[in-house]
């Protein structure tokens, strides 16, 4: 499993494709969320559900099983 630097556990993005690139070339697990504001944020494993209260679950990233996505 991948760790992410906890001040950088979230980065937003403009597409779920930029997201993804962006976890998968670095090594990252996680989740791509979208976001009632538009775009999307890219969340570490541990991201507590609930914190971002406008997000809707849009895919996983698990490295271990080829790169993502359910």
């Amino acid at each position: 499993m991948s760790e992410w630097n906890y001040t950088k556990c979230a980065k937003p993005f403009s597409s779920v494709e930029e997201a993804r690139e962006y976890m998968t070339t670095r090594g990252f697990e996680g989740q791509i969320l979208a976001r009632e504001s538009g775009g999307y944020t890219a969340v570490c494993p541990t991201y507590p559900e609930g914190f971002y209260p406008d997000a809707v679950h849009v895919e996983t990233v698990t490295l271990g099983t080829g790169g993502c996505c359910d």
